[in-house]
């Protein structure tokens, strides 16, 4: 969470059971807009398609963050509408090393000793070279972790207040394995994401409620080139996850279902002449659900009458990438098919030059969204064509430049517009609490971001700034601020952000990161008419400080000490539709202290 909100246009809000997930540009993405990848294997829980962050996996084991702000629908699909963000981890490509780490991160006020932790957590990882065996490599890691979404008071939209410390657990779980030989790898992941809340569904509860999050993912990829020109690249990925679970049948939030998926996939890539290269590609999914406990209690629900339920999704895709003296050009086309909801298809050229240092890029897509499988359960739309509910259909232009100021530093800038046709959106029944999905209207948004950066021996800046206006908000009034069209719900209109990281001496680095928020419109109480009303949040700082210190006085060892929240900002997280759900207190004031040390032996 930490890493991507120094990202452009990438924001954070609140669902259900005080979890926390990102949107873009505007728009909620929690929700199967956005894909969550780690080592290519898609972490989004299969039955709503969410993703949930804060304190969730641990930045030790994380080589860099690759983010794709735009829609890579023809590539990765259905869940990768309006961004994908793959985690690349320290995995089996390097060479042999131990690393150990371990953190410790204090609020600076709380009731007491034993709740006002924030973060904690170790983490163990190891790479192994066979020198022996040329092109053999493997690796193993672990990490515990504990955590607390805030030390605040939830205030509800009844004025029922409740301390959320000691009562906002954020507890993860990750063990990492695979081998590698050449070009053929198996990986696996185990990750366990624990949550409480005394937020529940909006309303303040004197007992914390439970959701946990359970996933193991197996992976085999292998690369193959008959020739110089020709590369084959086959995949086979299986998950079993337990999401939203809560296994005690009496609490009013008891759920426990599994997910499974199979995925194959087949990628080749061909360059018949130098300046083209053709990628093909075909994807299998098979997905299936099922009740472990009864139906009809608590959160569970049945299959539509059935203790289990299938799907399946064929598609294909292909891409031409031509690079010329006159245009480079990126074009491509991606058909699925899925068993319930039918079949898209979605088109997406880019075009991009260079003049010296200005670098011009213009993009045209289609993207689109398929529902989970809870999203197809409690569909309810009354569209004949859309039963029980379509996929959601995203059109996106984007401009972009950039100008190299020297070899070192770069400004870039770009405009956009998204427009979503049918976004599927959460509703429930005030009455009844009966909660469902619907195809609505359309929703988009038009915006510009402009970033800087410059890295040197000294160390880097980066800075950059992001704008959004709703375009057609009043046709999805889930989403939009009740009484204004100005602003969507949670997003905020402007943020601008400044990281750096500046090295006065080989062996200490000092990084400030500075981020800042427009004012943003959350749900207030309902008023006299029993009408939704709002609560305006002002433009607020968020500001962190680090010093660490490298190699010294061992080699390998590293530690740091940084304060979290500097200003003691009162920064909460805003729920993003109309669902009952007031402003949710993130954390405070935070210090931390993190030691670690890589160990790599060197070979004669």
């Amino acid at each position: 969470m930490d890493v991507l909100q120094l990202v452009p246009g990438i924001f954070l809000g609140v669902d259900t059971q005080g979890v926390v997930g990102p949107g873009f540009r505007g728009l909620w993405g929690y929700e199967g807009k956005i894909l969550l990848m780690v080592d290519g294997k898609e972490m989004n829980e299969l039955l709503y398609s969410t993703l949930q962050l804060g304190n969730e996996f641990p930045v030790e084991l994380i080589e860099r963050v690759e983010v794709v702000r735009g829609p890579g629908s023809v590539i990765y699909g259905g869940n990768a509408e309006l961004a994908v963000i793959n985690v690349v981890t320290r995995g089996v490509q390097g060479g042999t090393d131990v690393l150990v780490s371990g953190s410790y991160g204090q609020f600076t006020s709380g009731p007491n000793f034993g709740n006002s932790y924030a973060r904690r957590g170790g983490v163990l990882s190891g790479r192994y070279v066979f020198e022996s065996v040329p092109g053999l490599s493997a690796f193993v890691s672990g990490s515990l972790g504990q955590g607390q979404r805030s030390s605040g008071t939830y205030v509800d939209l009844e004025g029922t207040s409740v301390s959320l410390a000691g009562n906002s657990a954020l507890d993860p779980a990750v063990v990492q394995a695979g081998v590698g030989y050449r070009d053929i790898q198996a990986s696996f992941l185990f990750h366990r994401y624990g949550t409480t809340t005394s937020s529940g569904f909006g309303t303040a509860t004197t007992a914390p409620l439970t959701a946990n999050f359970e996933s193991y993912h197996g992976e085999l990829i292998g690369k193959f080139h008959p020739t110089e020109r020709i590369e084959i690249i086959p995949r086979i990925n299986v998950t079993f996850q337990r999401p939203w679970t809560d296994q005690n049948q009496e609490s009013e939030s008891y759920y426990d279902k599994t997910a499974r998926r199979l995925r194959a996939r087949l990628i080749g890539r061909w360059a018949p002449i130098d300046e083209l290269q053709i990628t093909l590609g075909g994807d299998a999914m098979f997905d299936n659900a099922q009740l472990n406990g009864p139906a009809d209690v608590g959160l569970q629900t049945s299959f539509a009458g059935a203790n289990a339920i299938d799907y399946r999704t064929f598609g294909g895709f292909v891409e031409l990438f031509s690079e010329n003296p006159i245009v480079n050009v990126a074009a491509g086309a991606r058909y699925d098919n899925n068993s319930a909801v039918g079949g898209a298809l979605v088109p997406r050229a880019v075009i991009f030059r260079s003049f010296g240092p200005v670098n011009l890029k213009g993009l045209f897509s289609l993207a689109f969204r398929w529902p989970g499988i809870e999203n197809l359960n409690l569909g309810t739309s009354t569209t004949p064509q859309c039963q029980p509910l379509c996929a959601e259909r995203t059109t996106v232009f984007e401009f972009e430049g950039s100008v190299d100021l020297t070899k070192r530093a770069r400004i870039s800038a770009n405009v956009f517009n998204i427009g979503i046709d049918a976004p599927i959106a959460y509703t429930s029944d005030p009455a009844t609490g009966a909660e469902g999905y619907l195809n609505l209207g359309r929703q988009g948004t038009t915006g510009a971001e402009v970033a800087f950066r410059i890295r040197g021996k000294w160390g880097y800046v980066n800075a950059n700034y992001s704008l959004y206006v709703p375009t057609l908000a009043v046709d999805v009034p889930n989403y939009q601020a009740p009484g204004r069209t100005d602003m969507f719900l949670a997003a905020p209109n402007h943020r601008a952000m400044v990281t750096a990281s500046v090295k006065p001496v080989k062996w200490l680095s000092l990084a400030p990161t500075v981020l800042v928020f427009g004012p943003r419109v959350a749900l207030g109480p309902l008023d006299d008419m029993g009408n939704d009303t709002t609560t305006s949040i002002p433009t607020q700082v968020l500001a962190n400080f680090a010093v660490r210190i490298d190699d010294v006085p061992v080699k390998g060892l590293n530690m740091s000490l940084g304060v979290y929240n500097l200003f003691g900002t009162n920064y909460g997280f805003v729920q993003p539709y109309t669902g009952g759900h007031a402003p949710l207190p993130a954390l405070g004031r935070e210090v931390m202290l993190r030691v670690g040390y890589l160990f790599e032996p060197t070979y004669e």
